[in-house]
């Protein structure tokens, strides 16, 4: 325990006591405190304490002899209670106010005490024994009310002055007291007090419940919570840490180093390194920990624990708020109907592909149920309780693509959120990732998802730091990847990773058995189970190409709900299954006057020069350097009404349009007219 002496001049003044009781209120429990009369002293005496406590900076010099360390001696100031100073305040302004006290200095002191209160209404003479004051009425004197002038009729006894807040401030600091319960004291101690300087007092108070919310956040934390100063010595330990690793005792005032078991105090010697995972009685703890710096110079280490139990159930939870938010699959291999061999190889295919965590590459045409597949392979593999996150490459814009799989970092650029956003890879962590329609994402972010599937490892825009994912990744496409690669249109490392477990779905036109099987599926939905079929009916639909395959048979489906309350005819087909009065110019198209035409045909001419097809953006540039004006909207009228007329085929999301055979017949038929 610290030792506190107050050197008073005499043994006959109360002072030593006074301030002996001020330390208590604040410091009972911290320290001894011994009054000292400077009077008592012998020569060559030493006064043996931590602190030695004198009223008067005179005395300092003449306490030397009996000090070992100068620096060890503090001038105290001294403030005085804030009940007793209230009816100064109510003296009228101006009034000349006598100040008494037991000794010349002191009585400046006083004095100077009470300007340095803001008591600056009112004039004060210093008494001393002798003076003319008879014109005076009114005095004050800290508790020496025994050596007033008999004539003064109105004393205001202030009492003893006790210690200012400053001084408290600077004990604790010198002796290294600091604690919630010193915190508490010292804070109920100086409200009752007026405080030498006021700012003081208010930056001790807004300190200490800054202090009092850090430490209770501290404390809520799960996460167990220690920092290592620079000289290696324990200067926190939360509550969440002591319960980890079964500290027992106060731990505000940091623990040491031995309170810790060999292996934990093992990592906290190490020099280098960021992260370990350790064994605790059964339990394993992954702790990490990162530099501290102050003004740039290093200043100890922060360590985190964590429980590896406690991240796995927060890896569960972020799960399921995940499912909520719609990252999960509907789908399972009971809801695939089919009665075709074909089609039951490849759920068979499917279904051992759901026992393994390889990347898989689904293909087959548009509408043959792709992704129904690879959220069953979802549903059946070990990872069927966590996150299915599907996005759509050709259907997200390339320059949202990349912040939307790989996330953001706050600011990154124009329009993101400021704490920034996770991807689509990292929200599906531990989960799968569906890329639907894989041959339509762009060459740059080709070689990202490379990278994701060697290392799974993804890196937020703006950021540098590698997240580590645990994903599975399914892709999915319609295209032949293998001409795309021919084209350049697709990187052939990326194919390769791509296409561990290949999968092929057969088109609809390559499973007969199952068109009725699935009409009827399709039918009952809409309340028209057991709708009967005639023989010239059935023989249209079993002989179509189904070019939409399972889409298109359920948009039949829908349409012959409407159109018959019996059997269906070849009358009630669509008319493009029979190809019975199919209209080469549908009738909503009403005749284009003359200028409508020509700007028509300048749209077909700009899409032959685009062999590969084009997007409404490419055909508005190309029209650009032709000198011809159009906006987008215009042209996506005139596509929409060169489509209806059978001459421009326009795909969905970014494929854009092209002409058909008819349409180049046409452009054809115009260059041949004009040469």
């Amino acid at each position: 325990m610290r030792r506190i002496a107050i050197v008073t001049g005499t043994s006959k003044t109360p002072l030593g006591a006074i301030m002996r009781r001020n330390l208590e209120e604040v410091l009972e429990g911290q320290v001894e405190v011994a009054v000292c009369p400077f009077d008592q002293l012998r020569p060559g005496e030493a006064i043996d304490a931590d602190l030695v406590l004198v009223m008067v900076n005179r005395m300092i010099q003449a306490l030397a002899p009996h000090v070992a360390d100068p620096e060890r001696i503090l001038a105290v100031k001294r403030s005085i209670r804030a009940k007793d100073a209230y009816r100064i305040f109510a003296i009228p302004p101006a009034t000349r106010v006598l100040v008494v006290n037991d000794h010349p200095d002191t009585t400046r002191e006083t004095v100077a005490l009470l300007q340095q209160l803001k008591v600056n209404h009112l004039q004060f003479l210093a008494y001393e024994p002798g003076m003319d004051c008879g014109d005076l009425n009114i005095a004050i004197t800290p508790a020496e009310g025994s050596l007033m002038p008999p004539h003064i009729a109105n004393v205001i006894d202030v009492g003893h002055r006790c210690l200012d807040i400053s001084t408290f401030t600077e004990i604790i600091h010198r002796l290294g007291l600091a604690g919630p319960e010193v915190d508490r004291r010292l804070l109920r101690y100086f409200e009752t007090i007026i405080p030498l300087d006021t700012g003081i007092n208010r930056q001790f108070k807004e300190l200490y419940l800054k202090n009092k919310e850090l430490e209770t956040v501290i404390n809520l934390s799960h996460d167990g919570i220690l920092l290592v100063n620079s000289e290696g010595r324990i200067s926190l330990c939360n509550r969440a840490l002591a319960e980890m690793l079964e500290i027992q005792g106060d731990t505000s005032q940091g623990v040491p180093l031995a309170a810790f078991s060999p292996e934990i105090q093992d990592i906290l010697g190490k020099a280098s390194g960021r992260e370990w995972i350790v064994s605790f009685k059964g339990r394993s703890l992954v702790v990490t920990r990162q530099a501290v710096k102050d003004f740039g110079e290093p200043a100890g280490n922060y360590f985190n624990f964590q429980e590896a139990t406690f991240i796995r159930k927060l890896e569960q939870n972020l799960s399921a708020k995940l499912r909520t938010l719609g990252h999960t699959a509907r789908y399972q291999f009971a809801d695939l109907l089919t009665r075709s061999p074909r089609m039951v190889q490849c759920v068979n295919m499917a279904r051992r592909i759901a026992q393994s965590d390889f990347t898989v590459l689904i293909l087959g045409e548009t509408g043959t149920g792709k992704e129904l597949l690879a959220q069953s392979i979802h549903q059946e593999s070990a990872r069927g309780r966590q996150p299915f996150v599907a996005v759509n490459c050709a259907a997200v814009p390339e320059n949202l693509l990349e912040s939307e799989l790989f996330g953001y970092e706050g600011g990154s650029f124009t329009g993101a959120l400021k704490e920034g956003k996770a991807g689509l890879f990292e929200q599906a962590n531990n989960g799968t990732v569906f890329l639907d329609e894989v041959a339509d994402m762009p060459l740059v972010l080709q070689a990202k998802l490379l990278r994701v599937l060697q290392e799974r490892q993804v890196v937020r825009v703006g950021s540098q730091q590698v997240i580590d994912v645990k994903i599975r990744v399914i892709a999915a496409t319609n295209h032949d990847l293998r001409e795309r690669i021919s084209e350049g249109r697709f990187r052939e490392d990326l194919y390769y990773r791509l296409n561990t477990l290949p999968l092929l779905v057969p088109p609809l036109r390559q499973r007969p058995e199952d068109i009725f099987l699935l009409l009827d599926h399709f039918l009952a939905e809409q309340k028209r189970k057991g709708l009967a079929f005639s023989l010239q009916a059935r023989e249209v639909l079993v002989h179509y190409p189904w070019p939409g395959n399972i889409r298109e048979l359920a948009n039949v489906a829908n349409y012959l709900s409407f159109m018959t309350d019996q059997q269906v005819t070849l009358a009630d087909l669509p008319y493009y299954l029979t190809g019975a009065g199919e209209p080469s110019r549908p009738e909503a198209v009403e005749p284009m006057p003359r200028q409508q035409l020509d700007r028509a045909q300048a749209v077909l001419n700009a899409l032959a020069g685009q062999p590969r097809g084009a997007g409404r953006k490419s055909l508005e540039e190309a029209l650009a350097r032709q000198g011809l004006a159009f906006s987008e909207g215009e042209i996506r009228r005139i596509l929409k009404m060169l489509s209806l007329s059978g001459l421009v085929r326009s795909r969905v999301g970014r494929g854009g349009s092209e002409l058909t055979e008819q349409g180049s017949a046409v452009v054809g038929e115009r260059v041949a007219a004009a040469g």
